[in-house]
């Protein structure tokens, strides 16, 4: 079963939504940064607090292209 066809959108505006997205994955990026560094320091590890980083940064990667992959279906 295929997708339903929907009408084009006004690019700007799929621009926009675009430019949106983009920015809630790096605000989300940089919020795990953050989170990950004052969780570190809290709980003592420097390589746990990296271990976190890593793997939400790798989390992160993979939904993005996953999505992006998805999309071009």
């Amino acid at each position: 079963m295929s997708a339903p066809v929907l009408p084009p959108q006004n690019p700007a505006s799929r621009l926009r939504a675009s430019n949106r997205r983009t920015a809630l994955v790096l605000a989300a990026i940089a919020a795990t940064f953050f989170v990950g560094v004052i969780g570190s320091k809290f709980m003592g590890g420097q390589a746990m607090g990296l271990s976190v980083l890593g793997i939400a940064v790798l989390l992160f990667l993979v939904t993005a292209i996953g999505r992006n992959l998805s999309s071009k279906r």
